[in-house]
Parts: C-alpha cells; structure tokens; sequence
C-alpha cells in the first residue's frame, strides 16, 4: 500500500476549492480545460475514469488507507499485499506525483461481490494527462477516480467523522452547486453520450460541505 502521506497530504475540501479557484483564474483560455477533455477523448477512457478535486476530510493512520465498499468508504487496516476480508482492494482514485498516478482511495472487491475494475491505464493518457496538469499547476488539486453508472447519473457525497458515503440526488437542482451552496463539486466526468467533441464537462459527484470542511 502506499505511503499515507499520499492521503493525509491533501487539504480540506474547502482549501481544495479555493486553490482550484486561484489557480484557474489566472490559465486565461486553457482554464475551460478543453486540452484535457481532448485528452480523455484522444484515449477514449471518458467512461471509466473522470476528474477528480483531490481533498480529504479526516486523517488514516499508519497501515490504514481509505476503502469504498457499496458506496460508503471508510480507513480500512490492509496489509501491503492487498488481500483482506477474503477479497483485495484495488485503486479507484489516483493523484500525480512526479508524473505518476499514485493510487490514495481504493475498492473492495470480494469473491462474492466484485465490482471495481482493475485499471491498466493508457500509458499515453497518463503521460499526457500528467503533462497537462504540472504545466498548468493543477497536478496538487486535481486527480482522476474511476466513474461507473452512479457517477455519471450523479451522486452527492456525505461525511460522517471519518466516514465517507454518496446518496443520489433527491432532485436534479441538488447537482447544481449555483442552487445548492452547501453543495461542491468534487468529481466530473466527460458526458460521452452525444460524443466528447459535442459537450463539455459535467458533475458526477457533489459534496456536502460542512463547516469544518
């Protein structure tokens, strides 16, 4: 497993937004991020994977890393191997460090229940992805996680202490952070159905901003 630095380095939720913020003001036409939706499309990866606003809201502890199992994620002890509870967990949400995706979140899989791919990631779209993100000072703030039906039909995401579980909209107005400000956006993903030249990106995952976050 990697090291937990790779987690507990991450801000708040909160901090996350506000460094996206400043950083994309000052990126003038590349701030809409069309090179990496070309990017995406180029390795048509667009439905597996989607961006990510790298934030965290608890710590883990040393042996410990972060495990979503039926939408709830929660610090999970794994030995380095992987294996636990009769399954393994494999990444589901990366950041880039050094040109390198490094898996921070991770899915359970059990013999009985698997449902989290085993991503072999273009070598290309990592490379150039990666590229995008350094040359635009993005690389500390933005990430990819792997995305299925629920996040591209949308998800709002809860925490609880050190709990983490996402719920479906009650409405389509709880997936427009302008109407909801309680509510910030922290994954997009590519809206492929009418082709990635056609659209630009949209929310797949809010999350519900408490006052300590």
């Amino acid at each position: 497993m990697e090291d937990i630095d790779t987690f507990n380095n991450l801000g708040t939720l909160s901090q996350a937004n506000q460094v996206l913020q400043a950083r994309l003001a000052v990126l003038g036409e590349r701030r809409d991020l069309h090179e990496l939706k070309d990017i995406f499309e180029r390795y048509d990866v667009a439905s597996e994977v989607g961006l990510s606003l790298l934030h965290k809201h608890f710590s883990i502890e040393e042996g410990e890393v972060v495990v979503e199992f039926g939408h709830v994620s929660t610090p999970w002890p794994v030995p380095p191997n992987g294996k636990v509870a009769g399954g393994h967990v494999v990444p589901r949400s990366w950041r880039f460090m050094s040109g390198k995706p490094v898996p921070y979140e991770f899915g359970f899989n059990h013999p009985a229940q698997s449902e989290y791919h085993e991503y072999d990631l273009p070598t290309g779209f990592v490379e150039e992805a990666a590229a995008f993100l350094s040359d635009t000072n993005l690389d500390d703030v933005l990430g990819i996680c792997a995305i299925g039906t629920a996040e591209l039909e949308g998800r709002i995401e809860m925490n609880r202490g050190r709990v983490n579980f996402t719920v479906p909209p009650s409405k389509p107005e709880d997936m427009d952070v302008r109407l909801v400000p309680e509510h910030a956006p922290s994954v997009w993903a590519f809206d492929c159905k009418t082709g990635l030249r056609d659209t630009t990106m949209t929310l797949a995952r809010v999350c519900w901003v408490c006052p300590k976050h």
